[in-house]
């Protein structure tokens, strides 16, 4: 059995103080990095938080040697996220950046992989 990174943002609050108004952030960002010498995959989940933990979407991104990529998740409607990125190998580098609706970076919402938790997962 393989053995997998997960690295995620925790929850993340996006609510600006009104149930029926949409979030700070308006999409994330998910971006990855293969540093490595063989192609990879990358999973990377959006869960919504408001009440029980609810997958919202899943992606698979496949990265060639010395590649990035990255994925948009919508989290407007979302009052609280969480973002999760599954990862095969550790030459991979991952960050999820949140933007407002003018598309800018929403400092609060920035996540480097050191910001995050890691953690083991058998795939």
């Amino acid at each position: 059995m393989a053995i997998g990174i997960k690295y995620s943002t925790g929850p993340v609050e996006n609510a600006i103080g009104f149930a029926d108004v949409p979030g700070i952030s308006r999409t994330v960002f998910a971006k990855v990095l293969n540093n490595g010498s063989k192609r990879t995959r990358v999973t990377i989940n959006l869960y919504r938080l408001n009440g029980k933990k609810t997958l919202i979407s899943s992606q698979t991104l496949t990265l060639n040697p010395k590649s990035s990529s990255l994925a948009e998740l919508f989290v407007a409607n979302l009052l609280q996220f969480e973002v999760q990125f599954i990862v095969r190998s550790q030459n991979v580098l991952v960050s999820a950046w949140g933007k407002n609706k003018k598309g800018a970076p929403v400092a609060v919402h920035r996540f480097t992989q050191q910001e995050m938790t890691k953690s083991y997962i058998s795939l």
